[in-house]
């Protein structure tokens, strides 16, 4: 799995990065964190730097409002000076995906220094960034090293852990929808991969009750299937092993609340909710046969590119011209060939569709998860409208180069 990059999880986090410093010869330094991270390890690894003598810049972000925005690139910006420097994020999902970005943009490289297990893109080559109004994942690079002190990931807040948990078993749906994606649209597809990202989402359901005891060893693990899901995107090049329909719907609630100046909405806890809602179609779609799936598609009905434009204009008006400059694959099936194309698809392989469903573990699994962790379930619960959840729910198949379960739910007519 880990042939890019040295990872160390244990209780010498900072003498490992010391020593990788001086194998390597870094010695000037840019540490991004925030007030939190700063204080509960990055203090502590600026001063391991000065203490060698080493050149150091930082930037301490306010965690109030802080998102991986145009806002917070540009303040990281400001204080770069244009010399060749290691940057180092110290926190977790905003801080390591502003370090990425902002390191891969100057031309510099980056280490992570996680302090929660909050999120599975710590390996990740993408960074979400949100530019403008639209958030999207970005191509960046992955860090050259990773520097987990075990007892931060410990102690820190249960319901960061609790996001964390419910980002990594997303991957039960996001493998399965890339795996249609394949056999439907005709995608690219690396099954070695596939087998990475469902068995990193296996390995962290399987200690459930450890996480929730924040006992070291099952931390241990889950950091390790987030480790490895960020593996898989940056073996592939880009988000698909990783973030499928429910990761689009949870952008999707990400940025309303970013449209409304709203704070509160972690990552993990919004893919969460939309997780309960696609292991919801996915068991929809193991009761359908056959023979009642071809009827289905018989009266499928897309709407004209036209009528399409003009509904995301007037849904989603922020952001409705950059999803169809991308012109996604919803939109391509108004084209009658390329509909006959998909229906033909989905039957000649339904057999394999509906063995890729039965690995989905049901709704009710995820609910038992999430709750056992503390983590919602409900749209209400991350205070989404059931309005804004209708508007997720029924455009979020618009956001990426996916043939998700959303896809088929929409194809079927069901709600």
């Amino acid at each position: 799995m880990n042939e890019h990059m040295p990872i160390y999880v244990g209780g010498h986090a900072i003498v490992e990065f010391i020593k990788f410093c001086k194998a390597n010869d870094h010695e000037k330094f840019l540490l991004v964190a925030d007030k939190n991270t700063y204080k509960i390890l990055g203090e502590r690894v600026h001063d391991a730097i000065k203490a060698e003598g080493w050149d150091i810049l930082h930037i301490i972000l306010d965690p109030e409002a802080l998102h991986s925005d145009s806002v917070t690139l540009s303040r990281v910006f400001a204080v770069y000076d244009g010399q060749p420097r290691l940057f180092i994020g110290v926190g977790s999902g905003t801080i390591t995906d502003t370090a990425r970005f902002t390191s891969h943009r100057s031309r510099n490289p980056f280490v992570s220094f996680p302090t929660a297990a909050s999120v599975d893109a710590y390996t990740s080559v993408n960074a979400p960034v949100t530019i403008g109004e639209l958030k999207g994942s970005i191509y960046c690079q992955a860090p050259i090293g990773i520097f987990t002190d075990l007892p931060t990931i410990v102690q820190s807040p249960k319901w960061l852990t609790a996001s964390g948990f419910a980002d990594l078993v997303s991957k039960f749906t996001s493998s399965a929808d890339w795996k249609y994606t394949n056999l439907i649209w005709g995608a690219d597809f690396v099954p070695d991969i596939y087998e990475r990202a469902y068995n990193a989402a296996k390995s962290a359901s399987e200690v459930i009750d450890g996480i929730a005891s924040h006992d070291a060893e099952s931390m241990t693990t889950l950091m390790q299937g987030q480790f490895a899901s960020g593996f898989c995107m940056a073996d592939f090049g880009n988000s698909a092993p990783a973030s499928g329909g429910e990761h689009h719907i949870a952008h999707i609630w990400e940025m309303m609340f970013h449209w409304e100046g709203k704070e509160g909405l972690y990552h993990g806890n919004a893919v969460g909710v939309a997780t309960i809602m696609q292991a919801e179609w996915y068991e929809r779609l193991r009761a359908t046969s056959k023979e009642e799936a071809q009827a289905l598609l018989n009266r499928a009905v897309i709407p004209s590119r036209a009528t399409q434009e003009a509904q995301l204009r007037k849904v989603l008006p922020k952001i409705a011209e950059e999803l169809i400059e991308s012109n996604p694959i919803y939109m391509r099936m108004a084209d009658s060939e390329v509909l006959e194309k998909v229906k033909h698809n989905i039957i000649a392989h339904w057999e394999e569709i509906q063995a890729i469903a039965a690995l989905v573990p049901e709704a009710s699994q995820f609910r038992a998860w999430f709750r056992k962790l503390g983590a919602p379930t409900t749209p209400q619960e991350i205070e989404i409208s059931e309005e804004q959840a209708r508007v997720a729910r029924d455009y979020g198949h618009y956001l990426r180069e996916r043939f998700s379960i959303n896809n088929i739910r929409h194809l079927f007519g069901w709600e």
